[in-house]
């Protein structure tokens, strides 16, 4: 009896292991193949960014209201109705409810602006990166820093955006 739960404990220690372990690095690419360019909406890399970026700060509301989805694992998960005056976050309520959040969450929240650094900061960092941007306004309507699949990465979702 004692022999099966030592084997039961090196077998959770070895799935433990295996699931924490990093993911495999990615394949070598052919050199002799030519990098896809970003597509306007969809961008890891820097041009592509700058790009987006340029495009917010060209044709976005200096106010505007949206809905952010923040998915993580972590406290401040959850979706929230924000509006931003004047490059300021001037309200966060609970999407859901329309209830006040409470300040300990209010302080996770980004405008596009800050999602932008936020984006820019964990590229030059090296941490994975994957953003989608609107083709028209250019903020990222979804922003995954870290990698979700291992627990350390935040997914940031915007929605619904309109100037006030």
């Amino acid at each position: 009896m004692r022999r099966i739960s030592v084997l039961n404990a090196l077998a959770a220690a070895l799935l433990t292991l295996v699931a924490c372990a990093p993911p495999a690095p990615a394949p070598a690419t052919d050199p002799s193949v030519p990098p896809a360019a970003d597509s306007p909406a969809t961008s890891t890399s820097v041009a592509g960014l700058a790009a987006a970026k340029r495009a917010w700060e060209a044709n976005g509301p200096a106010s505007y209201a949206y809905t952010l989805t923040v998915t993580c694992f972590c406290v401040h998960r959850g979706s929230y109705a924000v509006e931003v005056r004047n490059g300021t976050i001037a309200s966060v309520r609970d999407a859901a409810s329309g209830q006040p959040s409470p300040e300990s969450r209010v302080e996770w929240i980004v405008t596009v602006d800050r999602l932008f650094e936020v984006i820019h900061m964990a590229s030059q960092a090296g941490t994975p990166v994957r953003a989608v941007f609107d083709p028209r306004l250019g903020y990222p309507t979804e922003a995954e820093i870290g990698l979700l699949a291992n627990d350390s990465g935040t997914l940031y979702r915007i929605e619904n955006l309109r100037p006030l």
